[in-house]
């Protein structure tokens, strides 16, 4: 993710799905520095619109129990909790996509 010409993020996602049928993100970082400024929430939105239009029909994503700000950003969007249980240290949630008509 950039802001104007500057480095400010990125998102590490996986474009196969696992044995499931689910494809992971397995990391959303955005530097400390820009930090509540909506680009996160802005690349999910882009990276949930993109897997949706590929074929992606469930997104998974963890994040630790302590980590709020990701919690509620996970939920603003959809995503829901798989259980209540903590699995190797993170909360595990889901995103059922609709299919993309192309």
């Amino acid at each position: 993710m950039y802001s104007e010409a500057l480095l400010i993020g990125f998102i590490v996602f996986c474009k196969n799905p696992d044995e499931n049928g689910n494809h992971w993100i397995p990391a959303l970082m955005i530097d400390e520095n820009h930090q509540g400024n909506g680009y996160a929430k802005a690349a999910m939105k882009k990276l949930i619109d993109f897997m949706g239009q590929n074929g992606c029909e469930k997104l998974m994503i963890g994040h630790r129990p302590s980590n709020f700000i990701a919690g509620n950003l996970y939920e603003s969007l959809g995503f829901q909790k798989v259980s209540e249980e903590i699995i190797d240290g993170e909360i595990i949630r889901f995103l059922t996509l609709k299919k993309s008509l192309k």
